[in-house]
């Protein structure tokens, strides 16, 4: 059990440091996109690069971030039908949908990674003016695509431990949406122009 425990958390902190690396393209491509855009419009100047490594990212980050949003909760759910169901039911329902999306995952992961070597081979380059070789980008999207199974399976380790399946903040998110529970409070203190003081209620007067 002691393994089990550190594969799942070596699993979570590779999904961490992988999102963290899905930050550092995303701001990559901000930063392209905001320099394309001033280039075009001062210099009326487009940036060679700009649409071909601007894909790249794209679908870097698309995959790159996937994995730590599963444990985070991060996906879109719909759990209209799921809360009507009991705890066994919800957990089975669960490992049968994760099962599903794990052998997804893995037949996408083998057949990229395959199609990645294939690249590496071939030699292949972009039809761009860059030349850039293909294989690197995919290497990074097949490296998330990889990941994605890799978590989904830490998931399903997790359901039959009956540990949670999710980081402790987004399970209590999730359970606090199923049941109704969710509230968003907003602090006032601050935010008021009379040192700090919360804003009075209608009707009310301030001393």
């Amino acid at each position: 059990m002691h393994i089990l425990r550190l594969f799942l958390r070596g699993v979570d902190g590779l999904c961490r440091w992988a999102a963290y690396a899905s930050a550092a393209v995303l701001a990559a491509l901000f930063v392209l996109g905001f320099v394309e855009i001033l280039s075009r419009k001062l210099l009326n100047y487009s940036i060679p690069i700009a649409l071909e490594y601007s894909s790249y990212m794209l679908a870097i980050l698309m995959f790159g971030g996937s994995a730590w949003a599963l444990r985070e909760g991060g996906h879109i759910r719909v759990t209209l039908l799921f809360q009507a169901l009991g705890p066994k039911a919800r957990r089975a329902v669960d490992f049968g949908a994760t099962l599903f999306g794990f052998g997804i995952a893995v037949f996408l992961a083998r057949a990229f990674i395959g199609f990645t070597a294939g690249t590496y081979r071939r030699g292949s380059v972009s039809y761009f003016p860059s030349e850039t070789p293909l294989a690197w980008p995919q290497t990074a999207v097949g490296f998330g695509i990889a990941l994605i199974s890799l978590a989904l399976f830490a998931r399903l380790i997790r359901l039959v431990i009956k540990e949670a399946p999710e980081s402790a903040a987004a399970g209590s998110a999730l359970e606090n949406l199923e049941t109704g529970d969710l509230r968003i409070e907003i602090p006032v203190a601050g935010l008021a122009g009379d040192g700090g003081k919360a804003a009075p209620e209608p009707g009310q007067t301030t001393p």
